[in-house]
């Protein structure tokens, strides 16, 4: 994008703040939820099945080259990415069920300085 990588950094991060605050006003002229799940929600780690860690996934083997995993759980073979959504859309679900978005995930987590952006997964939910 830039020779740049620090303004190629800076303005990628403008876009996507640019993107989320667009999604948010649509989501709510059109009367939907908009929530966002944490940065830290193992969503790809997780059985979307038995919400057990998948231990492949735990052990320091998190490569991104692995697309396909086997849980030990539920003897099925998942593929990464649609584990992921399937976990990232029941996590958002969770939280507008509950009402809040405070999670017990996070644990020893610094909090953030002032000036960083969080990096988060956005749930756009039609309301009924």
């Amino acid at each position: 994008m830039v020779k740049n990588p620090n303004l190629a950094k800076a303005i990628n991060d403008r876009g996507w703040g640019m993107f989320l605050t667009m999604l948010k006003y649509k989501a709510q002229r059109f009367g939907h939820t908009y929530l966002e799940v944490g940065r830290f929600f193992p969503s790809s780690q997780l059985c979307s099945e038995t919400l057990l860690p998948i231990p492949i996934l735990q052990n320091g083997y998190n490569s991104l080259g692995v697309r396909f995993v086997d849980c030990p759980h539920c003897q099925k073979q998942h593929d990464r990415d649609i584990n992921g959504a399937i976990n990232i859309r029941n996590e958002g679900l969770r939280i507008l069920a509950l009402g809040t978005s405070a999670s017990a995930q996070g644990g020893d987590v610094r909090p953030m300085a002032s000036g960083r952006k969080k990096s988060t997964v956005v749930l756009a939910i039609p309301d009924e």
